[in-house]
């Protein structure tokens, strides 16, 4: 390009006016042209506009959800089709008989019974007499002396366990008990009870420790015969010379 600019300005002076117009004009374009390439390279070239940078974020799967199975419909019971009922045969008409009168038998008269013989008259016989006539069993006597016998000793063991309290004598206590108690026929005391305090309790206490630490024997057959038990009564003495 420097030689194209450089060849029409260094022409000789002695060309005409024409050329000189021409080459001005070519100059002229020419830095036209030359301005015009200068100013396109001086241009800033355009900027792609910026991308901002992508940001990858690992997003965890969601979990897959479990569908439960559909229940299955309940099998229906199939219907039993029912039995068809069996046709019922229509009775035959039976024929019409019309009645006919049964012949009567002949009517004939009772025959008079025979008369019953006469039976003797009963004789009254004499009655029988048991040989041997089977005696009642009166029971079992009663025994009064041994009944005393056996109160005296149930009235003799009550003594021989009887003891005097210590405290009763020191204190001058002195009495008679009356005691009332009630045997069985097996010899067991059933009910006993202080039928006449001494007026100390110490005493009749006593009495009845006396009765209960006491052993009676059983009834025979011949004491009081039938009666399931006896009751007694019984003095227990407390003196200061015992």
């Amino acid at each position: 390009m420097t030689t194209a600019l450089a060849s029409p300005l260094f022409r000789p002076p002695e060309e005409g006016p024409l050329l000189r117009r021409a080459l001005l004009a070519a100059v002229a374009v020419e830095l036209l042209v030359i301005g015009n390439m200068a100013f396109f390279f001086r241009q800033e070239k355009p900027q792609s506009p910026s991308i901002p940078p992508m940001q990858l974020a690992l997003i965890a799967p969601e979990p897959a959800k479990v569908i439960p199975p559909s229940p299955r419909p309940a099998a229906q019971p199939k219907a039993t089709p029912k039995p068809m009922p069996k046709p019922v045969a229509k009775p035959l008409p039976r024929p019409v008989t019309q009645p006919t009168e049964a012949p009567r038998p002949a009517t004939t008269a009772p025959s008079p019974l025979p008369a019953a013989p006469s039976l003797p008259s009963p004789v009254n016989a004499p009655p029988v007499q048991n040989a041997n006539p089977v005696k009642s069993d009166p029971g079992p006597r009663e025994d009064r002396a041994g009944e005393g016998q056996y109160a005296g000793r149930v009235a003799g063991e009550i003594e021989k366990h009887k003891v005097y309290p210590a405290s009763a004598k020191e204190l001058d206590m002195t009495g008679d008990v009356v005691l009332a108690y009630t045997i069985s026929r097996q010899g067991s005391v059933m009910e006993a009870s202080v039928l006449k305090s001494s007026g100390f309790k110490l005493l009749d206490e006593a009495a009845l420790k006396a009765l209960r630490a006491s052993r009676f024997d059983a009834m025979t057959a011949g004491l009081w015969p039938g009666a399931p038990s006896k009751t007694f009564t019984t003095t227990v003495h407390f003196a200061l010379d015992d």
